[in-house]
């Protein structure tokens, strides 16, 4: 508490000397507070200087000055460093620390950001008073010890003197993926080139009043060093984009950049309205919307860069040449004139209306339409109907070892097994996977911890309604993911920043199996709906009896030869062999009307299953599927769309 009110009290002094100056909340004409200490006041010492350190979360100092930032960890085991500044300001640095109530000599690390002198010109002094150890990947290693080499061929004449760190045995050499640990603080490694050839990032977990927020600290938030700098930059920020979706502080290694600007205000604006902030009111640097915008902010400055510096080089630039017009999508479905003109697809629509008999109706209905098993938003959308109002379902235990939860529209399956679950499909978003589906789980005595795989049916290259809440359980829970190869291929390169996907991991084959504890899953490739759609043979219970469901990730969507030989050989060699009776889809409704079985089930969970078939209807059942898939490719043949 006594820190809280010094650094609190030194602030609020700051700004009051600064408005008494005549300066408007201490920013110079239309400037903000952040711009003035990095832009028009950048090289003012005496300006810098006036800058006392200030507490921003529990276990968060910025004891730095204006124009770069320095900051401090204080852990159960010593002082953390990130950054240290340069001359003429490392003695303030350390008057910071020690007017905050922490001691220096206490330091036990001084991680760098790069390679730049504005980062690593304190570490040699601090490392001298405190015996701390210094961090650096080993690009900017080089770049430091290079800057030593330099001073010694040409001894500056002038003060300050400028001292790099030399590093020997017990500094560190960071490497991506390290973590940094000191008492019960640790902090993760990310080698982000692209400002310089090592920049390194940092995540950690910052701390408000004892509420836990994850941080992130990009060590390079600007190219620079021509086109190839500019191409490493936007890999790292489509990476930390792809890793990190769910930061919730974004801190900043300088107050202001012209380029890549904080949204909604910088450190310092945010520094201020932390110190006016009311009890129960959020901490302002607690925003993870500017983060995700901060991110597209930053890839936008990297195409710029690119295309300026390839303009620069005399090479024409990456949008120059239009781009061809991709070729139209094959059409995975004949229209309603081409089916009903097509004889052979009649007379196979006949034999499976045959097959159906009284039992089947419903099924060959929707089976059998030229267009085959449609989700019902799109179904109503072809019709030009509105579109439903969605809502979360009541979790479902719709095997004994099977769950559906999710949304009328969209849904995931968690499987029970004897060592950890397996979680199939994701929903769409983040949000709806922290929201949803983790308190869903959390309902019924399930713990998302345990979720120990991962399994996507499918991907669609930009959109996410399979896959969407992967990346936020991967990176909070740690499970493996797996997707079929060809869907990694297609859907990873197409990821939008504001809806990262999981880290690639798992590659699934065609005739590949999972084994967990006592439930063997086998996977095979169903592609049509994409190229690399699954078809899952998951055996399941029902009141102690063995079943058999398959999950078909693609909607019953094979529209070429091709796909149809797959789908045929999938039902004659498992499905039938298998003896697989039931059938299921993420999407309520494709296959049956899943929403009302599941009513039934949850008002009646000793009665019988609606979702089996039985070995008999099943079997009729695969075959009038195979009838009206293939009466569809027919039909497209017979039009010369295939």
């Amino acid at each position: 508490m006594k820190r809280t009110l010094i650094a609190a009290g030194l602030f609020l002094a700051f700004i009051a000397s600064l408005s008494a100056q005549g300066r408007q909340g201490g920013a110079a004409p239309n400037e903000t507070l952040s711009q003035t200490f990095r832009e028009s006041h950048g090289r003012d010492v005496a300006y810098q200087l006036s800058l006392p350190g200030f507490k921003m979360f529990d276990n968060l100092y910025h004891v730095g000055v204006g124009t770069v930032s320095t900051w401090l960890i204080p852990t159960t085991a010593g002082l953390i460093m990130i950054d240290s500044s340069q001359e003429p300001y490392v003695d303030h640095v350390l008057d910071n620390i020690r007017n905050l109530g922490f001691d220096p000599k206490d330091v036990k690390y001084v991680l760098i950001v790069h390679g730049h002198l504005d980062h690593f010109g304190g570490a040699a002094r601090i490392k001298e008073l405190s015996g701390a150890r210094v961090g650096m990947t080993e690009a900017d290693w080089k770049m430091v010890d290079d800057y030593i080499a330099q001073q010694r061929a040409n001894p500056p004449a002038l003060a300050p003197v400028q001292r790099a760190p030399q590093r020997d045995a017990r500094d560190l050499v960071l490497k991506d993926g390290d973590v940094v640990t000191l008492g019960k603080t640790s902090l993760k490694v990310f080698v982000t080139p692209g400002h310089t050839p090592g920049s390194a990032s940092f995540e950690f977990t910052v701390y408000d009043n004892g509420k836990p927020h994850k941080a992130f600290m990009f060590g390079g938030p600007e190219p620079r060093d021509g086109v190839e700098g500019g191409k490493k930059f936007l890999a790292s920020v489509n990476r930390i984009t792809q890793m990190e979706p769910d930061v919730e502080v974004g801190l900043l290694i300088h107050s202001w950049l012209a380029m890549s600007t904080y949204p909604n205000g910088a450190t310092f604006e945010r520094m201020v309205r932390l110190q006016t902030r009311k009890p129960g009111d959020p901490n302002p640097f607690v925003d993870p919307q500017s983060w995700q915008q901060w991110l597209v902010r930053l890839k936008a400055v990297a195409d710029k860069w690119i295309a300026d510096e390839t303009a620069k080089a005399g090479a024409p630039t990456a949008q120059a040449a239009p781009r061809p017009a991709p070729p139209a999508r094959p059409p995975i479905y004949p229209t309603k004139q081409q089916f009903e003109a097509s004889a052979e697809a009649q007379r196979l629509v006949a034999a499976a209306r045959q097959l159906a008999r009284s039992d089947l109706g419903a099924e060959f209905e929707n089976a059998c339409s030229f267009t085959g098993p449609e989700r019902a938003a799109l179904r109503r959308e072809r019709l030009g109907l509105p579109p439903l109002k969605d809502y979360t379902l009541e979790p479902t235990k719709i095997f004994d070892n099977v769950w559906f939860m999710g949304l009328a529209s969209q849904g995931a399956f968690v499987i029970t097994t004897s060592q950890g679950l397996i979680l199939i499909d994701t929903l769409n978003t983040t949000d709806e996977a922290r929201d949803i589906l983790v308190p869903s789980m959390q309902k019924v005595g399930l713990d998302p911890a345990q979720i120990k795989y991962i399994v996507l049916t499918h991907g669609h290259p930009g959109q996410t309604d399979h896959t969407g809440g992967a990346n936020y359980l991967q990176r909070t829970y740690h499970p493996r993911v797996m997707m079929a190869k060809e869907d990694w291929d297609a859907t990873l390169p197409a990821q939008k920043p504001e809806r990262p996907l999981a880290q690639r991991d798992v590659d699934i084959r065609h005739g590949d199996t999972l084994t967990l504890g006592d439930e063997t899953l086998t996977f095979t490739n169903l592609f049509g709906h994409t190229p690399g759609t699954l078809g899952i043979f998951i055996p399941v219970k029902w009141h102690g009896e063995p079943h058999v469901v398959l999950l078909h990730g693609g909607g019953l969507q094979h529209p070429n030869r091709d796909s149809l030989n797959r789908f045929e050989s999938v039902i004659k060699d498992y499905a039938l062999k298998m003896g697989a009776d039931a059938l299921l889809n993420a999407h309520p409704g494709i296959y049956q009307d899943t929403l009302a079985d599941m009513e039934t089930i949850r008002k009646n969970p000793n009665g019988p299953n609606p979702l089996l078939y039985g070995k008999e209807r099943g079997a009729r059942y695969w075959q009038i599927m195979d009838d009206c898939a293939t009466a569809r490719v027919v039909a497209l043949e017979q039009a010369g769309t295939k």
